[in-house]
């Protein structure tokens, strides 16, 4: 760890020096100059970035772009350069702006920063809001103000459309993930059930963020709906609760209907796709659904969404 860690300052402090002595190194962006050499180091600014800009002005994403379980641009990224996120490594794309996520903290843009190159964090997107701040500022930064408002009129004219179909009482849905944990109020996950007209289980107990459900809650609450988190392709202690078979009541009636995970583990305008997706299956209901009131001894009713 200590030899890393002096290594990484050695290869900063030749950077510096190259910069002083030879003065060819990346340039900070002109502050009325629009970026030609966009380097992208977060799965959700990938996409915002290949949505908004050409691809020419790209100079690298994230290797996270080109796993098609996360991201809905996947074939798009494959035509690009990929990076891992070292410092050392996206220097040497010379960028004049990198963009990046703010939920953890990141030794590669401080780095990045002390070389003078242009750096900005992008917190992901918990809610519709968010995503529409996230596209209008990701906008502003490549001159791509028109483009962004499209995609947003785009996006507000579905979610629109999908409320007006609603018609009927919302049912129940629960999201479940590995470890028994779930989204509540707070959370884009939450957003985009309750939009396709459903209730959300975690928001209804009053859980807020992601938040851990007792399996045994999930069951007494009887979901018309449970949709489950991304599944390891390697055996996993932390999916062994899908297993369960306390569970094989919701997947009697199962649809095998399943809304891709790269539509909303980022929010960006493709997460309305998500909110069609799940629509479409409350749609499919029947009419009486665990969101009204039923004896404690009644038959669980509804068709499950199982999504692995």
């Amino acid at each position: 760890m200590i030899q890393r860690l002096w290594n990484s300052a050695a290869l900063l402090a030749a950077m510096v020096a190259g910069l002083a002595l030879f003065g060819d190194g990346p340039q900070t962006a002109r502050a009325n100059s629009l970026p030609t050499r966009i380097v992208s180091l977060n799965l959700c600014t990938d996409q915002l970035v290949m949505m908004l800009a050409g691809r020419e002005r790209i100079a690298a994403v994230s290797h996270l772009a080109l796993d098609p379980q996360l991201s809905v641009l996947a074939e798009d990224a494959k035509r690009l350069p990929i990076t891992y996120g070292q410092a050392e490594e996206v220097f040497l794309y010379k960028p004049d702006l990198v963009v990046a996520g703010s939920f953890h903290l990141n030794p590669t843009v401080d780095i990045l920063r002390r070389l003078g190159i242009k750096v900005e964090e992008f917190a992901s997107a918990n809610s519709f809001a968010g995503i529409r701040d996230n596209v209008r500022r990701m906008g502003r930064l490549l001159g791509a103000e028109e483009r962004a408002e499209t995609l947003l009129a785009e996006f507000d004219s579905t979610l629109d459309r999908v409320e007006r179909e609603h018609g009927r009482r919302p049912a129940l849905a629960a999201l479940y993930y590995a470890n028994s944990y779930t989204s509540g109020a707070d959370t884009l996950a939450a957003e985009v059930v309750e939009s396709a007209g459903f209730k959300n289980l975690g928001s209804q107990l009053g859980l807020k963020g992601t938040a851990e459900l007792p399996l045994e809650m999930l069951i007494m609450k009887r979901p018309d709906l449970v949709v489950t988190g991304l599944a390891y392709e390697a055996p996993a202690r932390a999916q062994e609760v899908f297993e369960h078979p306390a569970l094989a009541y919701l997947e009697r009636r199962s649809k095998n209907t399943a809304v891709p995970e790269n539509l909303w583990i980022c929010g960006t305008p493709y997460t309305a796709r998500a909110v069609e997706a799940l629509a479409a299956v409350r749609r499919s209901l029947p009419a009486e659904t665990a969101a009204v009131a039923t004896p404690a001894d009644a038959q669980p009713a509804g068709s499950p969404l199982e999504h692995r």
